[in-house]
């Protein structure tokens, strides 16, 4: 069967149509483009005057004349910029075209970046991939005009569905056809094809430091339209996961037995896996003892890292991962430290018959508006487990804790303002995890607590519910010292676990230097973690921010006094 073409002629014809487009711009006697040595700094400041156009004159001339018109009134540069990609994109052009395109980006890019519109951002790093002075530049450079050349054409077509950029197909009308080229189909909810194309571009931005800044600007405008593909396939996935839930409830059955109504009666705790901070496991049992918790239960993945001031205390129990607790089968298939942390909570949970048992870390506090067994006691009877939303402390602040970005809304303009550098790297603007933690009854049977998940019959549980009134303050860093000394673990073994779309806080610790030798650390750590006033300031302004004293000396003065000496 003979096959059509799209395009007659196949693509020796494409090939002359798009040639016949390329000649090169002529020059009258007398004009030229503006010198290698041209004064760019004198150009970012001085306006652009559209000059009156000669009829009959040059293709340069009526081209400058046409950018002159575009720029009125703005940076000069602007317009010389235009003139020069207008040039590189013909079959021939001055010798110096090349080297001043590279010269103005190198120079001035940021200003370039933050004075011309995203089509003109577009034609620069397409420019790159024609014009790059290394394989870097090229490669980064027509990967992205393919980009944004898809994005033109699938959206433009898509305006004659009827709908909006932003809106999103319900998913009633999808047709059961095959995809074009024998693709196989993507997987709405488990599909990472999306994630894998922008996070080569991300990684590959990132590979040259004059194209960088411009590549991540022009992936950070995907990220944050509304009216892309990624996000409607996103949304679309949301709508998804939010349909199962309600035509598919997954209650966890709570026995009327278990349920404890009496504050008196009722018995709570916290479990938690220890690490090489015993300091700071010793202010989490504290604390938690204070609130009235009735169990404290501490296991030590190493011996080593159990606090001997803790051994012998009535209501804190410790327990070493020995071969009674895991046994050598099961540490092997449990190979990192935080599944052998879900299976040491499990495993508490199981054998404490607490009437309600919270999952933490030795740096997590639960905080609560009114008692504790007095909450708990009036959870509805058929919630199986509440989850509690987390805020994290400012360094060197230790009463100013900061919810995740997403519970507060920080614009794109006040992100990139407050968070410019490593911002991107952390969609929260927080270090830990967002997600809320776990406080699960703690005499149901048949059940799993995951990574900030409940699962019964192997799915996610559904009778849960958010309790805004027991918050978690997180004191992840709270100075330079604690977070340098902890970085190479949770490299290894936490950060890992908190990935988002494959851009986190790993990627962007590893790229600077793990010695700190040039402050780079210090850089990181000063935009994301200190209390900056003007990040003060726009919390406050959002009702973001939270005071919490911890008052941690006084309570371990209190637990001092309790401990039995054997």
């Amino acid at each position: 069967m003979a096959k059509t073409e799209t395009y007659p002629g196949g693509y020796d014809k494409l090939m002359e149509r798009a040639e016949s487009r390329r000649e090169p711009l002529d020059y009258a006697e007398g004009e030229a483009l503006a010198p290698l040595d041209t004064d760019l700094a004198a150009l970012c400041t001085t306006p652009t005057a559209a000059s009156p156009r000669k009829a009959g004159g040059s293709s340069y001339a009526a081209k400058k004349h046409t950018l002159e018109q575009e720029f009125d009134g703005q940076p000069a540069l602007l317009a010389l910029h235009g003139l020069v990609i207008s040039n590189l994109r013909k079959t021939d052009f001055p010798d110096h075209a090349p080297a001043l395109f590279q010269r103005i980006w190198a120079e001035h890019g940021d200003f370039l970046i933050a004075h011309l519109p995203l089509r003109w951002l577009v034609s620069a790093i397409t420019t790159f991939g024609d014009h790059g002075v290394n394989e870097a530049q090229r490669s980064i450079g027509r990967a992205l005009m393919l980009m944004f050349a898809m994005i033109k054409l699938y959206e433009f077509e898509r305006l004659y569905s009827g709908h909006r950029p932003d809106e999103v197909f319900s998913g009633a009308e999808k047709s059961n056809t095959a995809l074009p080229l024998d693709s196989p189909t993507y997987a709405l909810l488990g599909g990472g094809l999306d994630v894998a194309v922008l996070t080569r571009l991300w990684q590959d931005a990132r590979q040259d430091a004059v194209v960088r800044p411009l590549a991540e600007h022009l992936l950070d405008a995907i990220n944050t339209d509304p009216g892309t593909l990624f996000r409607r396939l996103r949304r679309m996935a949301d709508h998804r996961r939010k349909r199962r839930a309600l035509t598919n409830p997954n209650p966890i059955p709570v026995p009327r037995r278990i349920v404890e109504t009496n504050p008196a009666r009722l018995r709570w705790g916290v479990a938690a896996t220890l690490n090489e901070d015993r300091e700071q496991a010793i202010c989490f049992a504290a604390h938690h003892l204070d609130l009235g918790a009735d169990a404290v239960v501490l296991t030590a993945d190493d011996p080593a890292h159990a606090p001997e001031e803790l051994m012998h205390h009535p209501r804190i129990s410790i327990v070493i991962a020995d071969e009674t607790v895991i046994t050598e089968e099961q540490r092997e298939k449990l190979t990192t430290r935080n599944a052998r942390k879900l299976f040491y909570f499990n495993r508490a949970r199981r054998n404490m018959r607490l009437d309600w048992i919270a999952m933490l870390d030795t740096d997590e506090f639960l905080t609560a508006d009114q008692p504790v067994a007095d909450r708990l006691a009036s959870t509805s009877g058929d919630l199986a487990f509440l989850t509690l939303p987390v805020v994290e402390q400012f360094a060197d602040a230790p009463h100013l804790f900061r919810p995740p970005a997403d519970d507060y809304g920080l614009d794109a303009n006040q992100r990139d303002d407050l968070y410019p550098v490593f911002g991107r790297y952390l969609p929260d603007l927080i270090l830990g995890p967002a997600h809320p933690r776990i406080f699960v009854r703690g005499k149901i049977g048949k059940i799993r607590v995951g990574n900030y998940v409940v699962k019964h019959q192997r799915k996610a549980a559904s009778n849960g519910a958010m309790a805004a009134d027991l918050r978690i303050a997180h004191c992840h860093a709270p100075s330079f010292a604690k977070f340098q000394s902890a970085l190479p673990r949770r490299l290894a073994e936490g950060y890992r676990q908190v990935q988002t779309d494959g851009i986190d806080v790993s990627s962007a610790l590893e790229s600077l230097d793990p010695n700190n030798e040039n402050e780079s650390i210090d850089a990181f750590f000063d935009e994301m973690c200190r209390a900056r006033p003007d990040v003060l300031k726009a919390l406050a302004a959002h009702d973001a921010l939270y005071e919490i004293n911890l008052d941690l000396a006084r309570k371990i003065e209190k637990m001092s006094q309790e401990v039995i000496t054997p």
